[in-house]
């Protein structure tokens, strides 16, 4: 039986999957019902899963071409609750103009609810512009 870590390893691989492939729907039944994306792409927060869904949908139509790719994962197990740190490099493009590169961070928050590990609350974010 896989414990907190590895259930959170397998939840991480199951939302890259989503994401390749462009399937919102799969993505979000990642999330808890009342669960909180929060965005690198916008200022505010997208609570619940249908939200969520019609978040990641419209993304994936408005950029077909993407390709994620992520390092540094730190998983940290308190009980039954996994957080997940990870620093990024998403490739993405409408298939019109030139690809466009941008690097950040995630922070994560998985529970067991409504049976299986979900994701409560993620948070994307640019990495910030080094100063001088």
């Amino acid at each position: 039986m896989a414990g907190p870590i590895e259930e959170s390893v397998q939840l991480t691989q199951e939302w890259v999957k989503a994401f390749h492939e462009g399937n919102a729907e799969a993505l979000s039944a990642l999330f808890a019902r009342d669960g909180v994306y929060i965005s690198w792409a916008g200022p505010f927060p997208t609570m619940g899963r249908e939200a969520i869904r019609a978040t990641f949908a419209g993304f994936f139509k408005a950029f077909p071409i993407r390709q994620l790719l992520m390092r540094d994962e730190s998983r940290k197990a308190y009980g039954d609750t996994v957080t997940l740190y990870n620093n990024w490099t998403l490739i993405y493009g409408d298939g019109k103009g030139p690809l466009k590169t941008v690097w950040g961070r995630n922070s994560s928050v998985t529970i067991m609810v409504e049976g299986r590990r979900l994701i409560i609350e993620q948070h994307n974010s640019f990495f910030p512009i080094a100063g001088p």
